[in-house]
């Protein structure tokens, strides 16, 4: 069973109830856990939820209202794309996971923005030229508040190596 560990938060695991795709984040470290309760933070990871359960949903229209118009991402292909093109990947299937789960290894605030970092485990859906394989990231998200919802403002990915 996946579990998530946000201390007080109580936010629940995301599980696709159709299919066995499942999303989830958990906090690592005692400093990273304790920021989890900043609202600010909680705020934010509340809308990582939502991003991932869109990626795994396959929900192009939730995954785009959570992408900032000004987004720029560093994408693991090692190429530059920005809300537009992110979008267009997502509605074409290359951003969609089955599993996607994060490892949050620093959560704070940079001038009013959420800042997280950490590895990722996903594993993409066809159309995606690594369908099906593990694919382990490392990655840092900028989340920043705009009337009243927590959008993904910049994103950098990098594909690591498995672990032997």
């Amino acid at each position: 069973m996946s579990r998530m560990n946000a201390g007080s938060l109580g936010l629940a695991v995301l599980l696709s109830l159709a299919t066995p795709a499942w999303a989830e984040w958990k906090a690592v470290g005692a400093e990273t856990i304790a920021a989890t309760k900043d609202p600010r933070i909680a705020g934010a990871l509340a809308a990582v939820n939502q991003l991932d359960r869109a990626v795994i949903d396959d929900d192009h229209a939730a995954f785009s209202r959570l992408m900032a118009e000004d987004l720029a991402v560093n994408n693991p292909q090692n190429g530059l794309s920005v809300h537009g093109a992110t979008t267009r990947l997502n509605a074409s299937g290359r951003i969609s996971y089955s599993r996607y789960d994060r490892i949050i290894e620093y959560a704070g605030i940079r001038s009013g923005m959420v800042l997280l970092m950490g590895e990722e485990i996903c594993v993409p859906k066809p159309p995606n030229p690594m369908a099906g394989q593990e694919v382990h990231r490392r990655f840092t998200d900028l989340w920043k508040k705009q009337d009243g919802h927590w959008l993904l403002t910049a994103r950098q990915a990098t594909i690591i190596p498995p672990k032997r």
